[in-house]
């Protein structure tokens, strides 16, 4: 059983994808507790680098997630830290933190959903755009989209 570790003051994004012989898809994962649609997301731990806390993340909530099969991204957000139940416990003075990007390469895999997601769609990056709720995904979602050739 893994001690329970204190939350780091930065998050991680992971938008999963599959390469096909029709193109590129991609996936929105629908949140249990809000309804909203996104990627993987989550908190990173205290000694974890960004690697390590993103693929955490992605096993977890979609039981997929190796240094093979996920991609840095150079997107990146600041996101209030009001939107963080462990933010009593980093500085006074931390008003934002970073939310790093990756892409998580799904190819051949079925996700295996964790409780904080209800349901998965696969689309094209139109169609998985206008699921997105928060513009952080949407702006990730685009530049793995453009690494891929597609503008």
């Amino acid at each position: 059983m893994r001690e329970e570790s204190m939350r780091a003051p930065f998050q991680v994004l992971a938008i999963p994808y599959r390469i096909g012989n029709k193109g590129i898809t991609f996936a929105a994962l629908k949140r249990s507790d809000d309804g909203h649609w996104q990627g993987v997301a989550g908190g990173g731990e205290v000694g974890e680098t960004l690697l390590q806390a993103a693929i955490r993340e992605c096993r977890e909530e979609v039981g997929l997630g190796s240094r093979n099969t996920v991609r840095r991204l150079k997107s990146q957000a600041s996101i209030p830290v009001a939107h963080f139940t462990d933010r009593e416990h980093w500085p006074a003075d931390v008003f934002v933190i970073p939310e790093y990007c990756f892409g998580l390469d799904c190819t051949g895999k079925d996700l295996v959903l964790s409780r904080e997601h209800v349901d998965v769609r696969w689309g094209t990056y139109r169609a998985i755009n206008t699921l997105l709720r928060w513009d952080s995904n949407k702006t990730a979602l685009w530049e793995l989209n453009c690494r891929f050739g597609n503008t």
